[in-house]
């Protein structure tokens, strides 16, 4: 999946949540940076932190990352 449509998706369904990137990050105990970082593709998610964060995010907002 390409990053614009990640990007699209997420906001999507935090704006129905009533949240930003920032808070949702922080509820859910992740560095902000790092969930950016992965929505952007900056980051991959395979191994450690951003592994977990990557995880929390399609558990929250489906297989956005694609395989």
């Amino acid at each position: 999946m390409e990053k614009d449509q990640r990007k699209k998706i997420v906001a999507h369904k935090l704006v129905d949540i009533g949240e930003s990137v920032t808070s949702w990050a922080a509820k859910n105990g992740l560095h902000q940076r790092i969930v950016a970082d992965l929505l952007d593709g900056k980051l991959k998610g395979t191994r450690g932190v951003t592994l977990e964060a990557r995880r929390k995010l399609e558990e929250t907002f489906g297989p956005i990352f694609g395989s």
